[in-house]
């Protein structure tokens, strides 16, 4: 076939079983197609040394290959030196394989190379601008997620105009790469975990002017943000994880995504030479240098993703910040922010993620929450809300995760939870509009899990996973846990604990399969341990502690189990008995004699009797002597009561101690 131009065998797979398919695609003989241009095996399930692959490639002289798209593959070895042979080459894609050793020099005689992809193998060794000598026409670079370091001088001027440039966790560090401002062409900038430790320069407003996409997050920049930078072309801005300081200027008005977290974000303006450790100490010690989410941010009519968790922000969140109907994901964690329940959340009909956790908000939750049908993601806790939780957020058929733990909210729990359908496992139809939502991988979830505050992640890996919960703890709830609970079976993790809940434990809880994670402790609540608890195979944690629990412990390998990683499961029911406990269960209902099960470590049980006594005696003793302290004519027949009492008790004494001297005599 030596007139063959194109060959595309990409986006194919062989089977493991069968060596001769993978043998058929790396000993393809492909030296005699002189004429061949293409050449696209992108996840072809390729395997072998990428050397060996090279060598069958067409080696005629001119060579007209213009593109070779390897990448997505199981590719190992080293790339060849004589590599440069292919003149022609426009466009190298070899990324995601496995490939090792160093980036060869002679990369850099490709003079027609337009695309070059490297990312996310095991190359190392040092880039410096000889591997770029020649690339004239190079326009995309990416050396993404290998171990390479790239020492570059700040005067050098690439011999292209780069448009697409991405490094990240490549050591670019510790001073901002300077050879980067001759590139005022660049549209799209990674250089995130780059080991930058670096203010950002005087000229970075202006040599990336057009850049659209800017990734430096992960690195340790320090000093405030460019003041010019409204004037740059930016739509996505991710610079989360560093050390940046002062306000947060005026930014470009088409920007739809904009990751600020984790950095030191506040009110102090101009340039200082405090040293980054005792800066920090200033922003937790001086409210001074506070400040509000600016009033810019409401002329962002594209903003699909706001992220300023983790910093020092405080006040009320703007209420124009609900123009846009594309936000999407709003974090606000981890700040003081303060005041009622945001209302500009009430136009964002198409959120479906929001995290105000870890603030000073307070006020009740509004009933209009119920309208955001597409919330999958809702974080509310460490906050002071108060009141009942509105009956219509089991309008959100959408949630997947809910925690309103630590806030001072009261009432009963919902009824109509079956109407949550995400965590009932049925059919999600119409909790998708075409699109991938919450595709990101920016904020973090933390939650109670396993009686800890464990990290469970990114957003994309809860999503991915469905991992389902319900964090209600600590808070002021009171009545009984519905029995309709129960139909939330594809709940992964349940925490009610720390609040005033009566009644029983849902006979039908062991239809709650998915369960991993239950804590129901320090309630009220009474009655027997259900025996369908013993049904949840999945369980690995379970805490029933300092409740009114009676009766008999149910048997079952599961409760066994966990009873011998978390002993102190049953602690503080005094009418429980049966194994595992030491108490047998009688009729007589005795309490448990070990001292570690009754409710002695929380002040309960027997010490509170003996305090009630004693408090009671010291009280009555005390309205005794005011009544008679205050009532004249009652103290006046209190002592002659006394009077009279102690004349008889003379007088019986007195004459029988006469009698019994007369019998002596």
């Amino acid at each position: 076939m030596t007139s063959l131009q194109v060959l595309d065998l990409s986006i194919n797979y062989y089977d493991d079983d069968y060596d001769d398919g993978k043998d058929r695609i790396m000993t393809m003989d492909l030296k005699n197609l002189c004429n061949l241009e293409v050449l696209n095996l992108y996840l072809s399930h390729l395997y072998g040394d990428v050397a060996e692959l090279f060598r069958n490639l067409p080696r005629c002289s001119p060579n007209k290959l213009q593109e070779l798209d390897l990448g997505s593959n199981h590719l190992t070895g080293m790339l060849p030196r004589w590599i440069g042979q292919f003149m022609s080459l426009v466009v190298l894609n070899l990324r995601w394989n496995n490939l090792n050793g160093h980036v060869p020099y002679e990369i850099g005689k490709l003079s027609n190379l337009t695309i070059l992809d490297l990312s996310i193998n095991k190359l190392d060794g040092t880039i410096t601008e000889e591997h770029f000598a020649s690339a004239r026409s190079l326009q995309h670079i990416d050396l993404s997620y290998n171990a390479l370091k790239i020492e570059i001088s700040s005067d050098w001027q690439p011999p292209s105009t780069l448009e697409y440039v991405s490094f990240a966790s490549c050591q670019m560090g510790p001073l901002f790469p300077g050879w980067l401002q001759w590139n005022v062409s660049i549209a799209y900038l990674d250089i995130s975990s780059a080991g930058i430790a670096d203010r950002l320069p005087q000229w970075f407003s202006d040599a990336f002017s057009n850049v659209e996409f800017m990734n430096i997050s992960n690195n340790q920049l320090n000093g405030n943000l460019p003041a010019d930078m409204g004037s740059m072309s930016l739509q996505e801005l991710y610079l989360s994880s560093n050390k940046l300081t002062g306000q947060i200027p005026t930014l470009p008005p088409y920007i739809t995504w904009l990751d600020l977290s984790n950095n030191l974000l506040s009110g102090l303006t101009g340039h200082s030479t405090v040293g980054s450790a005792n800066l920090e100490l200033l922003f937790l010690f001086s409210n001074r240098l506070t400040s509000h989410i600016p009033e810019s941010f409401c002329k962002f009519q594209r903003l699909n993703v706001l992220d300023l968790s983790n910093n020092f922000l405080e006040g009320e969140p703007p209420l124009c910040l609900g123009v846009t109907e594309y936000m999407e994901f709003v974090a606000l964690s981890n700040n003081s922010l303060s005041g009622k329940f945001p209302s500009f959340l009430q136009n964002l009909t198409n959120v479906d993620f929001l995290d105000l956790s870890w603030n000073k908000f307070s006020g009740r939750l509004p009933m209009w929450i119920g309208s955001l049908t597409l919330l999958r993601v809702i974080r509310l806790s460490h906050n002071k809300f108060f009141g009942s939780i509105p009956m219509n957020i089991t309008n959100l058929s959408c949630l997947q995760y809910m925690d309103l733990n630590n806030n001072k909210i009261s009432g009963s729990l919902p009824m109509n939870l079956s109407n949550l359908k995400f965590m009932t496992n049925t059919s999600m139809m119409g909790c998708y509009d075409g699109r991938d939502r919450i595709d990101f991988d920016l904020n973090s979830l933390s939650t109670v899990w396993k009686g800890q505050e464990l990290n469970y992640g990114s957003i994309k890996r809860i999503v991915e996973t469905s991992m389902t919960s319900i964090d209600l703890s600590s808070n002021d709830l009171t009545g009984e846990i519905p029995e309709e609970i129960v139909a939330l079976v594809g709940l992964v993790n349940l925490n009610l604990s720390r609040n005033h809940l009566t009644g029983v434990i849902p006979k039908k809880i062991g239809e709650m399969r998915s369960l991993q994670s239950l804590d129901l402790s320090r309630n009220m609540l009474s009655g027997e341990i259900p025996a369908t608890l013993s049904n949840l195979t999945f369980l690995s944690y379970l805490e029933l502690s300092y409740n009114n629990l009676t009766g008999r412990i149910p048997s079952g390998s599961v409760l066994d189990t966990l009873y011998a990683e978390y002993p102190s499961m049953y602690i503080g029911n005094i009418g429980l008995c049966g194994h595992p406990l030491q108490n047998n269960c009688s009729s007589e209902r005795h309490a448990p004699k070990q001292g570690g099960l009754g409710r002695t470590e929380e002040g309960y049980g027997i010490p509170f009797f003996y305090l009630g006594l004693g408090c009671g005696f010291v009280v009555g003793t005390w309205i005794a002597f005011g009544v008679l302290l205050f009532k004249r004519n009652w103290r006046i027949a209190y002592f002659r009561l006394s009077d009279k009492l102690y004349n008889n008790v003379y007088v019986l004494v007195a004459t029988w101690a006469r009698a019994r001297q007369t019998q002596t005599d």
